[in-house]
Parts: C-alpha cells; structure tokens; sequence
C-alpha cells in the first residue's frame, strides 16, 4: 500500500464479506469489529442423486433469487460499517476483493449525498493483523510510532 499521509484524525477499514475492521487515530488507537452475515457465493451442495422420473427445478429458491439475497445482505453490511466511521474523518479502505470496492463506492455516494469533503481512498490488501492495521493507521496520521534502540 502506496498512500501519502493524512493529517488529523484519520479512520482505516479493512474489510472482506466476512468482517469488517475499523482502526481510528486520534491521538491513539480504537478498534471496532463487524461481523458479516453475508454468505459466500460458492457453496457446495454435495453430491446430488438424479432420479429421471422426478421432475427438476421446482425444489428451492433460483439461484437469481439466492444472489439477489446475497446482494441485500451485502449491502447490510456496507451500511452498518458505514455507521461505525465517524463522519469527519478522512477514510482508506484496503482488503482483499469486491467488497472493498462496494464500501469505496458507498462511502463516495454517502458523502456526495451529505456534502461531506472528506478523503475516501482505496487500496487492496491481504489480511492484516490489528496490530498492523494500528501502525498503517498511525503512519497514515502522520504520527508515526518513534524509534526504540535496544540498550547495549
């Protein structure tokens, strides 16, 4: 992640369909977990006996209706982390996939919306430890951790 620094009070949000982790700097740290009840799209069903005098597709919901579902959850879940960064704040939202992208565009929209002139950035990113997150944070703040030397 290649992003230049922010000043003041800064909010950091890694995010997957998963869970969301919220890592504010204003002169120290907070952490905020939100967990996600959206399912993921490939979910195995196991093996399926076919029985050629049963008629099929008339047993479950369609799989158009399954993602539609899948959709609304998301977007949930987008909202309720939406709710957990504090509105001044500038945000960077890093993660691994798509989901990064919905809260990116939402954030923007919220924004547009609110007229709010904040910062909104976006970077992908592996799973990050909430210590890691906690300095990538602080650095973003522009208050980087000092250096420690070990006594001799």
């Amino acid at each position: 992640m290649n992003l230049r620094t922010i000043t003041g009070a800064t909010t950091l949000v890694w995010i997957d369909s998963e869970e969301a982790i919220i890592v504010r700097w204003a002169d120290r740290a907070t952490v905020e977990r939100v967990r996600s009840d959206v399912e993921g799209r490939h979910r195995s069903t196991g093996h399926m006996r076919v029985e050629p005098a049963v008629r099929h597709g008339g047993g479950g919901p369609s799989a158009a209706a399954l993602e539609r579902a899948r959709r609304e959850h998301l977007r949930a879940f987008v909202d309720d982390v939406i709710a957990h960064v504090p509105e001044p704040d500038d945000v960077t939202v890093v993660g691994p996939g798509a989901v990064r992208q919905h809260l990116e565009r939402a954030l923007r929209a919220d924004d547009r919306r609110h007229s709010r002139p904040r910062l909104v950035r976006s970077a992908t990113s592996d799973r990050l430890s909430e210590r890691a997150l906690v300095a990538h944070v602080r650095e973003l703040a522009g208050d980087a951790p000092g250096r420690r030397t070990v006594p001799a």
